[in-house]
């Protein structure tokens, strides 16, 4: 198609100039079959103008007439539909054409209006990854939201878990002051084991205690009608675009304190577009003086869950690993699960606390766990290590008697000796144990000797050092040294 310049050129040349369509086709370098087909149009013709034949044309009625009994046909229904009666054009085609013919729905809505101090509302908000340690988390912003001031909370929070959520909605409404008399939630699982479209809601133990606690009535949304909470839904969109959107935090407490700082100097004071007025004027104005008074004790917003230890003293919690003493191998343990601690105990017994983690394949370790492990296996081989050595008669008992009177490293003597049963056998070592009782020699040293002196009888003869009546002759006492021989005069 030729542009709407080219078009101008051909008009002027043929109604100006008078040239004709060859002069003109040279002139402008087009086609002259394309000049005829141009040169008498009265005007450019637009493209959504053009008429062109679609492959549904053919198929209309029968579209309009499936529409009609089935009003909530989806595209897809209606694509296949049409291929069993010759339809050879694509899916995409019929989802286009549906939606030109199909009549929109529309939806109306009404404006929700809160009495100060009636409800605050609570929702979540997907924050990407940062780097926390050597893992990436998963990041999450928890806001609450007073319905009538708008005066917003918020939290980063590295998931939707009971403890963090709850940590949260305390924070919330120790940074308020009070608590509304309603707490509107989505139906998040901290909060809602169950909304069927048309049951009862079935809230969580744990969120009936914490609304108890602090005399809130739980409300929960309808099934797919965010429009129920668009106050907090729009609070996290305001979260999102404003502060979120272009930041980089170096680590999770860096993105906290920002947030906070984010919420004290620019969320709570700007002038809110529904209500013209700061959130902090209007809620010291209106809404503080309406909330019910705060409760002074804290609620426990830990997780309990249990667990069994495995055979490495080990358990798992959120992806990651944590020990236990070596005696709480294979037995029940429960967990109490804080914002950043674990804490693991046992028959009511806390046995072992930990930093919580929050990257995933983590093991978390204390040395303490193992030690006593480690001092049980070396305790339990002494005591083999011993039973071995008495096993080798009357003269090892001598010789392990002497050897704990004479040498601080006793289990290495012992181990030689051991090892000489391994390389000699065990009546050889018996029968040098025996020479050397006989002889009042001890050590390893002495038995290895006497075990090659046998073995090696003339090799040996001259070679070593043998001394028959005990080691105590060996202490020779000799007389102080005169030196003065060597003083040069």
């Amino acid at each position: 198609m030729l542009s709407r310049e080219q078009y101008v050129q051909i008009r002027y040349l043929f109604t100006v100039e008078k040239l004709n369509s060859v002069q003109i086709g040279e002139r402008l370098d087009i086609p002259e079959r394309t000049v005829r087909s141009w040169w008498k149009l009265e005007e450019y013709p637009d493209r959504s103008k053009i008429a062109r034949a679609k492959v549904t044309d053919d198929f209309t009625g029968r579209i309009k007439r499936m529409l009609d009994d089935y009003p909530k046909l989806t595209g897809t229904q209606v694509y296949q539909r049409l291929q069993r009666l010759g339809y050879r054009g694509s899916a995409a085609t019929v989802r286009r054409y549906l939606g030109l013919v199909r009549p929109k729905s529309f939806r109306a809505f009404l404006t929700l209006e809160f009495e100060p101090g009636e409800a605050m509302q609570v929702d979540f908000g997907y924050c990407g990854y940062l780097r926390h340690g050597d893992k990436n988390i998963r990041l999450c912003v928890c806001a609450v939201v007073l319905c009538h001031s708008r005066l917003l909370y918020a939290e980063i929070i590295p998931g939707e878990k009971m403890e963090h959520t709850f940590s949260c909605l305390q924070n919330a409404v120790r940074f308020f002051g009070g608590v509304p008399r309603k707490i509107i939630v989505d139906n998040f699982k901290g909060a809602v084991l169950h909304h069927g479209r048309h049951g009862e809601v079935r809230f969580n133990p744990h969120f009936l205690d914490f609304s108890s606690h602090y005399g809130i009535l739980p409300v929960a949304c309808n099934v797919k009608a965010p429009y129920e909470k668009g106050i907090i839904e729009n609070a996290i969109g305001y979260i999102k675009g404003n502060f979120i959107s272009g930041s980089r935090f170096s680590g999770l407490e860096e993105a906290r304190m920002a947030l906070r700082s984010w919420l004290d100097n620019i969320a709570n004071v700007r002038t809110h577009g529904t209500t013209r007025q700061r959130p902090v004027d209007l809620f010291e104005q209106a809404e503080k003086a309406a909330l019910l008074p705060l409760n002074p004790h804290s609620f426990d917003c830990s997780r309990i869950e249990s667990r069994t230890a495995d055979s490495r003293c080990r358990v798992y919690c959120d992806g990651n690993q944590y020990s236990v003493p070596v005696r709480y191998a294979g037995l029940a343990v429960s967990l109490k699960i804080t914002t950043d601690t674990v804490f693991i105990y046992h028959d009511n017994k806390l046995i072992a606390t930990h930093i919580r983690s929050y990257g995933k394949g983590a093991t978390v370790s204390d040395p303490r766990h193992y030690r006593l492990m480690l001092d049980e296996r070396r305790t339990a081989a002494g005591q083999n290590l011993k039973s071995d050595f008495l096993a080798l008669g009357r003269d090892a008992a001598t010789m392990l008697r002497e050897l704990e009177a004479r040498f601080e490293n006793l289990e290495t003597h012992m181990k030689k000796i051991m090892l000489l049963t391994e390389i000699h056998g065990k009546n050889t070592v018996q029968n040098a144990l025996m020479s050397a009782v006989e002889n009042q020699v001890y050590g390893s040293d002495y038995v290895e000797y006497l075990i090659r002196l046998k073995t090696r009888p003339v090799e040996n003869a001259m070679g070593l050092l043998h001394v028959s009546k005990g080691a105590d002759n060996l202490n020779i006492t000799l007389d102080k040294p005169n030196l003065d021989t060597y003083d040069i005069k």
